[in-house]
């Protein structure tokens, strides 16, 4: 792509320079040199204010950037019928590039069905960003609190002047919606500029970061691995400085995720403070948007941009009433004293040696919280609230899923009080009743569902529902995963599971609440995983490695043949695939599941990877291979009560002040001439 027609012209350059020279003394003199990596909002804003630069300025500088590093970070053939990527792919060593953007917010390359693009109400990023260097020189002020921020978008959220189909090589009729997501909306009244639509794993069910439009994107930290999903275009450009900030969406840890392998901050609000409106959706009970940001302070003031309730997302109706919160101001945090925060432990097994790096940081993330003030409460015992909570209120739990929890002639009244009365009857151990399986539910029908209102409500005259979708022979994805993600052969959402799905929703908010409450706490800590982020696979359909779930790596009901198991851990087996989520993670569905608010930040990075491949010996199995060395982003994890999102940024910032993990993949520097 060459961007040279982005260049300011020479003459725009000579009165910038001249605004700049003939600033007061005392601007210029207290205004830092702005530097383009690495830098925050506040940075931007301080920057323009000082005349040092402008919106458009900023903009052709990550443009720049993207020229320089969104190229493919693979090898492999394309697909002669479709000129899409579609076969196998070998990962690139130190590639330098990255794929994250599918589409870029330039007019002529922002729409395949609209190639003359010529709506004047529709300006591309240029065009915003010089009406708004106009609006601040003709009155001194900006137009919102983004006022010029640029922002990387995933490709599940509506846009209305740029292609929107999930990843996906879709036959719409118009592949650009009629209506902005309400979250986008809101961005654009800020002040946001929109750089472009990035890649995402296709309809975001997976973590392969790989998509039939957009091909596979790459890990900044290591272009062998990927950098998380399904948002993973959005965070590994806002990782690499090709936006300042990011939208993701997360279901099953899809802000998280890539928020945590490119040593980002990623949060999920409560569900309803946001609004999930002109979101493809995936999960209508999970599903939220969120922000990615470099820092804590960026988020806090991404989010305060897209709250509020929304007519069209009947979720929203919950935070009705509710102020407002200048959620920056508690975004600057240096102590923890007087909070209280709980380990949740069982989020940190060593189930293999592949997890004991990210322990290890995880086990200094939680000294560094005592050291910076805060009272830590180590471990939260959660037996009781689970007997007493799903016992009354889901007895069917122990019925279905712990049948060894009622022995055979036990009065099953007399066994729900005696579990109750004496949690520690409970089945233990891997396999035992914990908070992983509680919060371990999947959807299937929900998404069938969603997907066709989503469809019905954007009205293309092609595109119309699920079958539209599985019509079309151009995936990149594994297929079986998009197939249940989306309820393929679903005919009714009155099924068992789905009942179930829903119940389990509330009682798991009963437990943290009642937890919470009985403990004193502020908030709940843990690393998302304590996986690196797997190698960016050869095959798009794998049969042995499944990436989404580690260890469910066999045939069910297999052994795992893995010599690397901690000695003493009992052997898990592969049809048990609630154990991990994406990237690996035991905690992955506590935060969706529950609706509860969390945010991840930066904790370090390893030391040494292990990484699964296939097992010679065992053409069933698989086995750990390593130690390598690489240096791979581990990040904790806070969550807190519903709309307290308050104290998650007091915590997190307190954090990220007290340790200053983050810092910029080396791969991606400075251009030459870039401020």
């Amino acid at each position: 792509m060459n961007l040279e027609n982005l260049r300011p012209p020479v003459g725009l350059m000579i009165v910038m320079l001249a605004l700049s020279a003939h600033a007061p003394y005392h601007a210029r003199a207290q205004s830092p040199r702005f530097h383009l990596e690495e830098a925050t909002i506040a940075d931007v804003h301080r920057a323009i204010r000082a005349n040092q630069l402008t919106a458009t300025q900023l903009v052709q500088l990550y443009f720049k950037r993207i020229e320089a590093y969104n190229g493919t970070c693979v090898k492999g053939d394309l697909d002669p019928a479709t000129g899409l990527m579609l076969g196998d792919l070998t990962p690139i060593e130190n590639a330098g590039q990255l794929n994250a953007y599918t589409t870029l917010n330039i007019r002529g390359k922002r729409s395949k069905t609209d190639a003359s693009d010529n709506d004047p109400k529709m300006p591309d990023a240029l065009e915003v960003a010089r009406a708004q260097d106009a609006h601040f020189a003709r009155t001194g002020r900006f137009v919102g609190p983004l006022h010029g921020i640029p922002f990387a978008i995933k490709d599940n959220y509506d846009t209305v002047d740029m292609r929107t189909t999930a990843g996906a090589a879709a036959a719409y009729a118009n592949d650009k919606p009629l209506q902005d997501a309400t979250m986008i909306a809101k961005l654009r009244a800020a002040g946001a500029i929109f750089l472009g639509k990035t890649n995402l794993d296709e309809y975001a069910p997976a973590s392969i970061a790989r998509s039939a439009l957009g091909g596979q994107t790459c890990n900044p930290y290591d272009t062998k691995r990927v950098p998380g999903g399904s948002s993973a275009g959005t965070g590994a450009a806002v990782a690499a400085n090709l936006a300042i900030c990011g939208l993701g969406t997360d279901t099953s840890g899809s802000v998280r995720f890539p928020s945590t392998a490119n040593a980002l901050v990623g949060l999920v609000a409560t569900q309803g403070l946001v609004s999930r409106a002109g979101i493809i959706p995936l999960s209508y009970s999970r599903d939220r948007g969120g922000p990615m940001c470099r820092t804590v302070q960026d988020t806090a003031l991404v989010l305060e941009a897209v709250t509020g309730t929304d007519t069209r997302d009947h979720v929203t109706a919950v935070a009705h009433g509710k102020k407002p919160v200048a959620y920056r101001n508690f975004a600057n945090k240096k102590s923890l004293a007087g909070k209280r925060i709980g380990v949740v432990r069982e989020f940190m097994i060593e189930a293999t040696i592949a997890d004991r790096d990210s322990i290890r940081l995880a086990h200094q993330a939680i000294a560094d919280l005592k050291r910076l003030g805060a009272t830590i409460v180590d471990p939260v015992n959660f037996d009781g609230a689970i007997a007493e909570i799903m016992s009354s209120y889901e007895p069917s739990f122990f019925t279905r899923t712990f049948k060894e929890a009622i022995p055979a002639g036990a009065d099953p009244i007399d066994r729900m009080v005696t579990l109750t009365m004496d949690p520690k009857s409970l089945p233990t151990g891997m396999r035992g009743v914990n908070l992983r399986v509680i919060a371990g539910q999947r959807r299937g029908e929900e998404g069938k569902y969603g997907m066709n209102v989503y469809l019905q409500q954007r009205g293309d005259a092609k595109f119309r529902s699920v079958d539209d979708m599985f019509a079309t022979k151009t995936f990149a994805g594994d297929l079986p995963v998009l197939q249940n993600a989306f309820g393929a052969k679903a005919k009714t959402l009155d099924t068992p599971d789905h009942a179930s799905h829903m119940l389990r929703m509330q009682n798991l908010q009963r437990i943290l609440y009642k937890v919470m409450a009985d403990n004193n706490l502020d908030a709940l800590v843990y690393p998302y995983s304590t996986i690196p982020p797997h190698m960016v696979l050869a095959n798009r359909t794998p049969e042995v490695y499944n990436p989404r779930t580690e260890p469910r790596l066999l045939k069910a009901g297999t052994p795992m043949s893995d010599a690397n198991l901690v000695p003493g851990e009992p052997v898990l087996k592969t049809d048990l695939d609630l154990w991990r989520g994406a990237g690996s993670s035991w905690s992955v569905n506590l935060s969706p599941v529950s609706g509860f608010p969390a945010i991840v930040v930066p904790a370090g990075f390893t030391r040494e990877v292990y990484d699964r491949v296939p097992d010679p010996k065992d053409p069933n199995g698989s086995r750990l291979e390593g130690p390598k060395p690489d240096q791979i982003p581990v990040s904790m994890e806070f969550l807190a009560r519903p709309f307290d999102e308050a104290t998650l940024f007091e915590i997190a910032s307190a954090y990220e002040a007290g340790t200053k993990h983050r810092r910029a993949p080396k791969g991606f520097g400075p251009l030459r001439g870039e401020p």
